[in-house]
C-alpha cells in the first residue's frame, strides 16, 4: 500500500559499471533526486565489472545494474535497455605516426597489432568487443596498461606508454586536449551501456520505481534499438571472471533534506 500512497519504502541494490554514466547523466545528482522524492528508500550503489554485475541479478543480490553489455545479446533471465551506442576510438598523443596524415580520421585494426594498448579490464564491455574485433581481425591484442577509470587510460596514453582503445566521444579524452582520436574500422567495434533488471521484472515496489526513473534519466535508445529493450536469447550463458577485484559498494542514505 506504501507504494501507491506516496510512502515508498525499502532497500534498493543498484550496480554500476565503472565510466558506465560519464556518457549519460550525474549519478550523485540522480541518487539525491531520487532520495528528496523517496526519502525511506535506502539505495545500496555497487561498482563491478559488467560480468560480475550479470551473475549478481541472476542470483538476485543486485536489483538493477547499469553496464557495459559483453555480448551482443543478454544471459538467460535478464533483459536490457540499450542507452547508448558508440564505436570504438583509438586515441593517441600528437606526433603518433598513425595520427600522419594529419587529416586522418579512421584507422584499421590491424594497424594496432604491433601496438600496446591500453584498455578497460576484462569484464568489461569496451574489453569483449576489443577481444572480438581482433579475432576478426587475425591477431591478438597487446594490452600492456588497463584499468578501470577512463582518465587513467588516457593519462597513460598521453605519456605515450601505448594506445588507449576507449568508446567515442568519451568525456576524458576531449576534457583534456592531449590526445587525437581516430576511429576504429575494419572491422568497426561498438560499447554499449544498458540498464539491466532480472527478466520477471524488478522484485520490490522501490526497485521498479528505481527503474523507471532511471530510463526517464538516461539518454533515449539509440537509432536501430527497438524501444530501447532487448530481452534474453534462450540458452545463452553467463561467464564469471574470478579473478576481478571486489566490488566496492557504498551504502547511501541520507536524512531528508531539511526547508
Amino acid at each position: 500500500m506504501d507504494a501507491y500512497t506516496g510512502l515508498l519504502r525499502g532497500r534498493v541494490t543498484l550496480g554500476l559499471v565503472s565510466g558506465a554514466t560519464g556518457h549519460a547523466f550525474d549519478i550523485p545528482d540522480f541518487l539525491a533526486d531520487f532520495h528528496d522524492a523517496h526519502p525511506s528508500v535506502e539505495v545500496a550503489l555497487t561498482e563491478d565489472t559488467t560480468e560480475r554485475m550479470q551473475d549478481a541479478l541472476l542470483a538476485g543480490e543486485l536489483d538493477i545494474a547499469v553496464l557495459g553489455p559483453t555480448e551482443e545479446t543478454p544471459p538467460a533471465g535478464l533483459a536490457f535497455h540499450t542507452v547508448i551506442d558508440v564505436p570504438l576510438v583509438a586515441a593517441l598523443a600528437p606526433g603518433d605516426p598513425l595520427l600522419d596524415p594529419v587529416d586522418r580520421t579512421s584507422v584499421p585494426l590491424a594497424d594496432l597489432a604491433d601496438r600496446p594498448l591500453i584498455c578497460l579490464p576484462r569484464g568489461t564491455g569496451v574489453r569483449a568487443a576489443l577481444e572480438r574485433g581482433c579475432v576478426q581481425a587475425g591477431f591478438r591484442p597487446r594490452v600492456s596498461f588497463e584499468a578501470a577509470a577512463s582518465q587513467v587510460l588516457v593519462q597513460l596514453a598521453a605519456r605515450g606508454l601505448g594506445v588507449a582503445v576507449l568508446p567515442d566521444g568519451d568525456d576524458e579524452s576531449t576534457v583534456t586536449g592531449r590526445l587525437r582520436t581516430l576511429r576504429i574500422v575494419r572491422p568497426e567495434m561498438r560499447a554499449r551501456i544498458a540498464l539491466a533488471w532480472r527478466a520477471t521484472g524488478p522484485a520490490s515496489p522501490a526497485a521498479r520505481v528505481l527503474v523507471n526513473r532511471l530510463r526517464a534519466a538516461l539518454p533515449k535508445p539509440s537509432p536501430g534499438v527497438v524501444d530501447g529493450l532487448v530481452r534474453h536469447r534462450p540458452g545463452a550463458g553467463v561467464r564469471t571472471m574470478a579473478d576481478e577485484p571486489p566490488a566496492a559498494v557504498v551504502s547511501l542514505r541520507r536524512e531528508p533534506r531539511r526547508a
